[in-house]
């Protein structure tokens, strides 16, 4: 029997209500479950899981729940990393709308525990983003979604407005770059925005795309939300990205071919660019964003890369 191990964020938006929590406390030992509060709760939940046996960990939180869980599993199972199994009661849920989940109630709990338990669970592998930076080499950050410049931006407007006025899930998602691309056109920080960061980008070590970005994202995921494809191109990496020189050459006739991932003839001499790789080196002294949260590049800037595949599950 494959032994499942529940893992509740209390400050996840579905979960701040306190109704799932009650609901599982109320079955007294039928579920093995923790409610940390802390990365250190969450290192030592873990730790508890590994010594219990847990080969399924169940993730009841958003996006930057899973991303947390996800970075601080190396450190306590190593390679035998457990599976995986989303239930998302975030603010966005984008890895749970692409990779497939379970439902964040009481009854998607226990069947995810009754497909464990006859071995009916519906496996799936992904590999996972990483975020590591040169002049710190033990921090690592794992997730789904990287991104750069105007999407950090979005990132703000999005926590700032659009989540704030009640709009969650993948649509807050598709809605900050909609916003985004909105303040580009018409917004008072037009400029701005349309100016980029100074950056420079590296691709699998090819010359490097210095000057201005307007926007650089990566993700293994084969898609984002409500159908957004935003990337196209060869390469052999499993990580997908996508760099727009700044200022954004006729972006108004550029927005729809990229956000569809089918560019137009003239757009490679325009700056837009995209592919897949294995390893991106980002030199920025701006914020970035991994699965909602702003990090700090350091000196050294950061390294985007892919991980070995890890296994998701599902009843």
């Amino acid at each position: 029997m494959t032994r499942v191990g529940l893992i509740i964020n209390p400050y996840s938006r579905h979960n701040r209500a306190g109704v799932f929590r009650r609901a599982v406390a109320e079955q007294g030992d039928a579920f093995l479950w923790v409610e940390p509060r802390t990365p250190a709760g969450l290192a030592e939940a873990l730790t508890d899981f590994r010594r219990q046996g847990v080969r399924v960990v169940a993730v009841s939180g958003g996006d930057g729940t899973l991303r947390d869980v996800l970075t601080a599993l190396p450190a306590v199972y190593g390679d035998d990393a457990p599976d995986i199994a989303l239930m998302p009661a975030g603010k966005t849920n984008l890895a749970a709308r692409v990779v497939g989940g379970t439902r964040r109630d009481l009854r998607g709990l226990r069947r995810l525990c009754d497909a464990a338990r006859d071995g009916t669970l519906t496996r799936t592998t992904w590999p996972l983003l990483e975020v590591s930076w040169p002049d710190a080499p033990e921090r690592r950050v794992r997730g789904f979604l990287f991104g750069a410049a105007a999407f950090a931006e979005g990132t703000r407007i999005a926590a700032r407005h659009i989540q704030g006025a009640g709009v969650h899930n993948g649509l807050s998602v598709a809605l900050s770059i909609a916003v985004t691309a909105a303040a580009t056109l018409f917004g008072r920080r037009r400029r701005a925005l349309l100016a980029g960061e100074a950056m420079r980008v590296t691709v699998d070590g090819a010359p490097a795309r210095g000057g201005h970005h307007f926007i650089t994202l990566a993700t293994t995921l084969d898609r984002l939300v409500l159908g957004l494809t935003p990337f196209w191109g060869e390469g052999a990496g499993r990580l997908r990205w996508l760099d727009v020189a700044a200022p954004p050459q006729r972006l108004m006739a550029a927005l729809v071919p990229v956000l569809r991932g089918r560019p137009r003839p003239w757009m490679t001499d325009a700056g837009y660019a995209s592919g897949r790789a294995d390893r991106l080196h980002i030199e920025t002294d701006q914020p970035v964003v991994v699965d909602g949260e702003m990090f700090e590049p350091g000196a050294g800037g950061l390294v985007v890369s892919t991980t070995a595949p890890l296994g998701f599950v599902a009843p």
